[in-house]
């Protein structure tokens, strides 16, 4: 019995291993799948698909199977396209791309190990590749912004620089890096009063009318400036005056384009000396211009004042006595301590620029306490807040 139940499990394999065409067997019985318990086949007749899955029908459904593998083919030739043409399009930021996508490629893989960034075979990485591209132009100019930055703040820095070693040469500005405390004699809202040391000193009390901001002349000050200058130059007189003695003030503003800061010049003389002033710098004016070949008009300042002769950001020279002035434009070369050198010839001392002796702190404090002991009578600056 065992034997013979072997023999007929051998037959239905056999069976069920023969080809089937039309539903039937090669030797022509008929597949009775109900029978071997095996679900029914649906058979399809027609010529095989090019993929070779089966034969095809000539129903509808054979017809779209067809349809269906031609697809499946051009859309592999899409791929095959959308991948050349992402690779061109990325150009040299192929590297860079795949680095962003899976490291380094550097990283002794093999070939074959490598992965593939299968965006690539996309037909919308055109996409990608110029969001990349974008990214590296914004990349680029924003390292060229930053370079640009750096190069102004750079050279904002090298101005900063150069304008505190210009403005160490003025010692008289409060502003300045140089300027010493001890010759403050008073401090006003917009000027500064400040005593000249005594090595640099003409007589004794000569002074400074000094802005407090940077103005490179007297003449391009506003309104606020010169109110205060006016206030200082009537205590000023005063002062002098108790003292019998006179004042002359003057400025030499230059053609100059390096950095300055405007002074007004404050020389007590005698008072028969003051009143001489208009004459002797008439003559030095006169003489100054036939020995340079200028021929610029003196002009007095007695009505207009200064800022009603001169416009703004010209050279000038500038003398003021009590009840007048001289102004003259600057043409062509001009001594930069021509008002300081005539007042020296006028009162018959010797010039500054002779003048070898060096500085004596002491001797500027003494200076100093005895302006002060004189000045603190008349000094306006008391009465403000």
């Amino acid at each position: 019995t065992t034997k013979k139940s072997q023999m007929l499990g051998k037959l239905r394999t056999a069976k069920r291993k023969r080809p089937i065409v039309n539903g039937t067997h090669k030797d022509g019985g008929v597949e009775n799948a109900a029978a071997e318990g095996a679900p029914t086949q649906k058979v399809v007749k027609g010529p095989l698909l090019p993929d070779g899955r089966g034969p095809s029908s000539s129903a509808g459904g054979g017809s779209s199977s067809i349809l269906a593998g031609m697809l499946r083919k051009e859309r592999e030739m899409d791929m095959d396209e959308a991948y050349v043409r992402n690779l061109s399009r990325l150009g040299k930021h192929y590297k860079r791309h795949v680095g962003s996508h899976f490291g380094s490629s550097t990283n002794g893989n093999d070939e074959d190990d490598q992965q593939i960034d299968m965006t690539l075979f996309q037909a919308d990485g055109r996409d990608e590749s110029q969001a990349i591209n974008e990214g590296s132009r914004k990349a680029s100019d924003s390292r060229a912004s930053q370079k640009s930055q750096q190069r102004a703040e750079h050279r904002e820095a090298n101005l900063e620089r150069k304008a505190e070693n210009i403005a160490s040469k003025c010692w008289w500005w409060i502003q300045s890096p140089t300027f010493k405390k001890m010759h403050l004699i008073a401090l006003g809202d917009h000027v500064s009063l400040v005593i000249a040391p005594s090595h640099l000193s003409l007589v004794k009390g000569h002074c400074y009318l000094v802005p407090i901001k940077h103005a490179p002349s007297l003449c391009s000050c506003d309104d606020d400036v010169w109110n205060e200058i006016k206030r200082f130059q009537t205590s000023i007189r005063s002062t002098f005056a108790k003292l019998g003695k006179g004042v002359l003030f003057c400025e030499t503003v230059l053609d100059a384009k390096s950095f300055w800061q405007a002074r007004l010049e404050v020389i007590p003389v005698q008072s028969t000396s003051a009143q001489d002033a208009p004459m002797f710098f008439k003559s030095a004016l006169a003489a100054h211009t036939d020995e340079f070949g200028t021929h610029i008009k003196l002009l007095s300042t007695k009505k207009k004042g200064l800022r009603g002769c001169i416009p703004k950001g010209f050279p000038y020279f500038y003398i003021e006595w009590e009840d007048g002035g001289f102004a003259q434009i600057i043409e062509g070369r001009f001594p930069k301590d021509f008002g300081v050198d005539t007042i020296a010839s006028m009162i018959d001392v010797e010039s500054l620029r002779f003048n070898r002796t060096r500085q004596n702190f002491e001797n500027d404090r003494k200076a100093v306490l005895s302006f002060c002991d004189v000045w603190k009578k008349f000094d306006w600056t008391l009465e403000l807040p």
